[in-house]
């Protein structure tokens, strides 16, 4: 699948990866991010600019990730909230916390959708709550942009040294990418059990 995504790269150059993210956004199967560290090496002879590549790729991330935010934003926050009261364990959100949890949102959630962007699954979801808590667009596609491209500085830069002669970089990428999700699995499944127990538990009085 990467090779039609590198062929749009080469065609296209920076329109081509701003396209390639959006297109990421819009469908998380799509590797379209495999290219940053490619763009990175091409970097490294002249093709491209490593701030270029990660602007054109944080502006086509958040973009893309109005698709998902949009539409929660027209939900609104009552029906969302409707929503966490049914399925919220699975975020590890008592009833009793919705209205909290909604409330930080509105007011700090720019911090999430900035963290999340590393995050492949999580950069996408983060955008519903973002959209349905009413984060301003404004302010959704600021931190989603800055986020998203200060990650695909670092993918670029991770091709840019592997070009110009550190090639051991490129070994510990997909090891240290997968350690990270492990870690993340492993505690939202502690977090998880946790909330489950706690909801097991008589209430007082």
């Amino acid at each position: 699948m990467t090779e039609w995504i590198i062929q749009i790269v080469q065609d296209f150059g920076y329109v081509g990866i701003f396209l390639m993210l959006v297109l990421a956004r819009v469908l998380p199967p799509i590797p379209a991010e495999t290219v940053i560290p490619l763009a990175g090496m091409g970097a490294a002879s002249g093709q491209f600019n490593l701030l270029l590549v990660a602007l054109a790729a944080g502006l086509g991330s958040a973009v893309g990730e109005l698709v998902w935010y949009l539409p929660a934003h027209w939900m609104g926050r009552e029906r969302f909230e409707a929503f966490l009261r049914r399925h919220g364990h699975w975020l590890t959100v008592r009833p009793e916390q919705v209205s909290r949890a909604t409330d930080w949102f509105s007011r700090r959630g720019g911090v999430a959708v900035l963290l999340c962007q590393p995050l492949p699954g999580l950069r996408t979801l983060i955008s519903i709550p973002a959209g349905a808590c009413g984060l301003g667009m404004p302010v959704f596609l600021a931190y989603a942009a800055v986020g998203s491209a200060l990650w695909a500085l670092v993918l670029a830069t991770t091709g840019y040294l592997v070009r110009i002669g550190f090639p051991w970089i490129a070994d510990w990428m997909v090891p240290g990418a997968l350690a990270l999700f492990a870690g993340l699995l492993l505690a939202y499944i502690l977090r998880l059990v946790r909330h489950r127990r706690h909801a097991r538990l008589p209430s007082g009085g």
